[in-house]
Parts: structure tokens; sequence; C-alpha cells
């Protein structure tokens, strides 16, 4: 006998007052039931937090019992066009409000598998002092992974990049997954700087922070094309949005793989490898690049990869329009910190939660 709709009734009824406590995924009922029990800020409605933290994450100034370090890089010194980039940072923090706690599709909880904490920004003791600040990132950076962490930073200009892989790849140099409209590895000097954010990746090679055979650029266009000799001359592989659009995602995404192999890599994202329709906020807008939705499946092919660090770049809220950079900044910022975690907690073999 069919079900009379009174009965399906009653079963809406039931449904309708179903709480997150009893998700039908269980894992997510028992952390909202946690959340509840701590009374911390993860569900908290926008207006009621205190405190300005990346992903509500709790704040930190000891890089004890933590696995990933969030921290903000406001620089924007050696940027050649124009500054701004060191208000990302905060920028981020606050679009980030909306942005997790659960990945919608995996349903990962990077709160409940790793330590996570936001770590500030740091601090620059001659913040127009381009070679100062390249050096206080990276005594920055030394500090956190010598204490076993993952460093995710929020720039600045992509300049800040070179300094975190000097010091990542102290022991061995990395591998390196790195979406831009520009290969950032041009000779020489750029308006009198060889410590510029045109060369990022060339003196990343010299410095033995990243191996260029384990090196993929990718979203590379525009008209600075001509300059990235050396990324050819050395090795990397270099995949123009033209070779994208040919190639397609699923095809990208698995020369990504087989380039980086199963050794440990970094992930750098600067705003301006996603169409300046879709990212206004940023130093240098190109047309024709990554929409939002493939960007986001890109990063979303490097899962299974073993991501030791990332970083998000060249976010420029000065010509930001209404926070829409900042916030799709933000929302790719979550799908780089799940990575991160599920990294972390294959690489170490270990879940831990955070507590706030």
């Amino acid at each position: 006998m069919a079900e009379s709709y009174e009965d399906r009734l009653e079963a809406f009824k039931r449904f309708a007052e179903r709480t997150l406590e009893d998700h039908r995924f269980p894992h997510i009922g028992e952390f909202y039931k946690r959340c509840v029990e701590e009374d911390n800020p993860v569900f908290a409605a926008a207006h009621e937090l205190t405190e300005r933290t990346f992903y509500r994450a709790p704040r930190v100034t000891s890089l004890n019992n933590l696995d990933i370090a969030m921290l903000g890089l406001p620089m924007d010194v050696s940027a050649p066009y124009h500054g701004g980039q060191k208000f990302a940072p905060n920028a981020l923090r606050e679009a980030s409000y909306t942005h997790g706690p659960i990945h919608e599709r995996w349903h990962t909880i990077p709160f409940e598998i790793c330590r996570l904490g936001d770590f500030g920004n740091v601090t620059f003791g001659r913040p127009h002092d381009t070679a100062q600040t390249v050096e206080d990132i990276y005594q920055a950076i030394c500090e956190i992974d010598d204490a076993g962490v993952v460093p995710f930073s929020i720039g600045g200009v992509h300049t800040v990049s070179h300094p975190i892989l000097k010091a990542l790849g102290r022991k061995e140099p990395l591998g390196l997954i790195h979406i831009d409209a520009h290969a950032d590895t041009m000779t020489g000097e750029m308006q009198g700087e060889e410590l510029s954010d045109g060369a990022v990746f060339r003196n990343a090679v010299l410095d033995q922070g990243i191996d260029p055979s384990r090196t993929v650029q990718i979203g590379i266009r525009g008209f600075a094309s001509n300059y990235w000799d050396f990324s050819y001359d050395s090795g990397m592989k270099v995949i123009t949005m033209d070779d994208f659009d040919e190639k397609g995602l699923e095809q990208v995404i698995a020369e990504v793989h087989e380039t980086i192999g199963s050794g440990p890599c970094y992930l750098t994202v600067d705003s301006d490898g996603i169409d300046a329709n879709y990212m206004p906020g940023t130093q240098l807008p190109e047309p024709f690049g990554f929409t939002s939705r493939e960007v986001r499946n890109l990063i979303r092919g490097f899962r299974g990869l073993d991501i030791v660090g990332a970083d998000i770049v060249e976010l420029c809220p000065l010509v930001d329009v209404r926070g829409t950079s900042a916030n799709l900044m933000a929302a790719l910022g979550f799908e780089i910190l799940c990575l991160l975690s599920e990294a972390r907690q294959k690489r170490t073999g270990k879940t831990e939660k955070t507590y706030w």
C-alpha cells in the first residue's frame, strides 16, 4: 500500500526538527557538539566575534603543540606597480569568516584532524628595506619549520615566496606548484632590485629552495611572457593559459601529479592567475585567466600530494571591489587549508584536534 501524504508529512516534520548535532554525517554532528560544549567561536555569528583570525582559528603566540601556523606577511616593498598588499592578511581574516569550517564536497574538517592556529603577522624591522624584509620572513619561516609546523602564509607581494622556499628547502629542495599569470623567473634586476617579485622563483632555485625539475607553473600568460626563459632553461614545466585550454583540467592535474611525484612540495597561488573579471583586487590584473571555478577545481586536483606549505599572495584590498577578491581568495584559502591538513595527517599518521 502506498504511503499516505500524512505519513510522509510526519517524516518531514521529524526532518525539520533535526539539529546539527544529529547531522546525517556523524563526524559533522560530533564536531558541532564539541564546538557548543567548548563555547568556541566556530559557529558564532560574525558580528559577535571579538577577535579577527584566519578561519576563526585560535590566536596563538607559541608554536608548541601546533600542526599548521597561519600567518600574515604584510609586505608590499618590491612591488613594481603599486603597493597595498600589506593590507591583505587582515582583509583575508575578515573575509574568511564565511568560509569553512567543513569542506562542502569532501566533508573534511581541518579543526578535527590538525592543531591550527593564527600566528599573527610577521613584524618587519625596516618595512621599506627589501633585503631586510626578506630576511625577516626567512627567519620567521625557519622558526616555524624548526618547530615541525607547517606554514600557511598570506602575503604580501609574491616576493615573500622566495624566503619561505629558501627556509623550507634547507634539507632538500621542494617541488613547487605555482598558479600565476607570470612565471616570475626574470633574469637580472627589476627596477634596480634583484629581490623583486619578478624573479621570485629564479632566486628560489639559486638558493636551493626548489627543484626546477619538480616545478609546475600554471596559467602563464600576458605581456611579460617573453621574460621567462629561465623557467624553460632550468627544466620547469610551464603550462600556459592556452595550454590549459587545450589540454583540459584533468590532463593538467595528471601532469602536476606526474611532475611532483611523491616528494614534498609547496603550493603558491598568485591572485593575478585568476581572470581580472573575478579578481579585480590585484597588483597586475591580467585578462584571459582562470575562472573562479576553474582555479578551485585545479586546487582540489592537488589532493593527495605531500604539500608541506602554501601561500596566497598579491591580494590588494586597496583596489578591490566590495571585497570580491578577498572573498574569493578566502574561499580558495580554505580549499588549501584542507589540503594542508590532510597532507599533514597522512605524513605524520596522527589525528589531532584544535582547541580554543
